[in-house]
């Protein structure tokens, strides 16, 4: 969607974003005392570093495609959104919640490997394993509902922009300081450089459709939806994604 924006161009998932946040993070930690001391590296410049290094690999893809802002959407950025507040500062960051017992049929229905151990990842492989996974990343993205990140982050509802695409994507983009565009309600007729490997390239050049929103009722079994309620219960009460475990 938001790739049909004239202003923004979102390619292929990166990958990386989360691994070079994850790098200073644990230089900060580790050895960010000694470059101060030693170095004159402030917090602040290694921030600038490792932002940098994002930039530089997000940049050609930008200027190849001729727009002025970049979206990047590897889903592993939410686990690293407090660094990335540091490292891309006043960089909208923005995270899509869907329910759990959703995303855990859409992760049962993938087959990832791990890029580095050539195996299933486990959470594409049992319904408990997606479940605390789905929990472990709504724990995760807690803090950035605080007060500090009100002006960069925001948590838009899958089933919103599903269900009421136009006004979803009007405060979206409100927020990131676009202006409004109906291309992006178009997103299915328009050309998008997306590869196959991505989970969402297949149901983008199709129109809206409501078709995955509560398919957990009907595409997991009695004894998946026991584990889930389990595992995810109190994280979809919390969400409001139920009023009650009577499911």
């Amino acid at each position: 969607m938001l790739d049909s924006h004239p202003n923004i161009v979102c390619g292929p998932e990166l990958k990386a974003i989360h691994l070079v946040a994850m790098a200073f993070a644990t230089m900060h930690r580790a050895f960010g005392a000694n470059l101060k001391d030693h170095y004159d590296i402030s917090d602040e410049r290694l921030a600038e570093i490792f932002g940098e290094q994002i930039r530089a690999l997000l940049d050609p893809y930008l200027r190849k495609s001729g727009k002025p802002r970049i979206a990047e959407k590897t889903p592993q950025n939410i686990d690293v959104f407090p660094f990335l507040y540091h490292l891309l500062p006043g960089s909208p960051l923005i995270h899509v919640v869907r329910d759990g017992r959703d995303v855990v049929c859409s992760l049962l229905a993938q087959t990832w490997d791990n890029p580095l151990t050539g195996n299933a990842l486990a959470y594409t492989q049992d319904a408990g394993k997606a479940a605390a996974f789905w929990v472990s990343t709504m724990t995760n993205a807690k803090p950035m509902r605080g007060r500090a990140y009100a002006g960069v982050y925001a948590e838009v509802r899958y089933e919103d922009l599903v269900l009421r695409p136009e006004p979803t994507l009007r405060r979206l983009l409100q927020f990131v300081g676009e202006p409004w565009d109906p291309a992006v309600l178009r997103f299915d007729r328009q050309p998008h450089d997306l590869p196959a490997t991505e989970a969402g390239s297949r149901d983008v050049n199709r129109p809206l459709h409501a078709a995955s929103i509560g398919r957990w009722q009907r595409d997991l079994s009695a004894r998946d939806k026991a584990v889930v309620k389990e595992i995810a219960g109190p994280t979809l009460l919390e969400l409001g994604y139920c009023v009650d475990l009577g499911w």
